[in-house]
């Protein structure tokens, strides 16, 4: 890896019946998180991770294998769906790359990219996912 720092990055997680939305890109060596809930702004800042936290954060998306993940993930219904949340992810770093997005459904090991996330910025993620 020829460095720490991310090329493009963008997360938004969001729970439209709860007004929740979780928004975070990198922006100006920083990473520009915006968090709502039920319309209203809980949190809007700039985030600058050690370098050991970018490191422990690359090493666990190779772990997760990230850059595997489909581009859609959705779940099909004929005739009616409860609506949830939707996702949409758009990291490059070094000579990877991802461009995924997801409706009700996600990855195997989504569960651990939001936790990472977590980590990566110490904000909580309202994630409604259940097994």
């Amino acid at each position: 890896m020829t460095g720490l720092f991310p090329d493009r990055f963008m997360f938004r997680y969001e729970v439209t019946d709860r007004g929740y939305l979780f928004y975070l890109r990198w922006k100006d060596n920083n990473l520009f998180l915006k968090q709502f809930s039920d319309n209203n702004i809980v949190i809007q800042e700039l985030i600058t991770p050690t370098p050991d936290e970018w490191n422990d954060f690359w090493y666990r998306m190779d772990e997760i294998r990230i850059w595997d993940w489909y581009q859609l993930y959705e779940v099909k219904c004929m005739d009616s769906c409860v609506e949830g949340d939707q996702w949409e992810l758009n990291i490059e770093f070094d000579e990877e790359q991802i461009e995924s997005q997801g409706s009700d459904s996600y990855p195997s090991t989504f569960r651990e990219f939001v936790k990472a996330i977590e980590e990566l910025t110490g904000i909580l993620i309202e994630f409604i996912y259940e097994d």
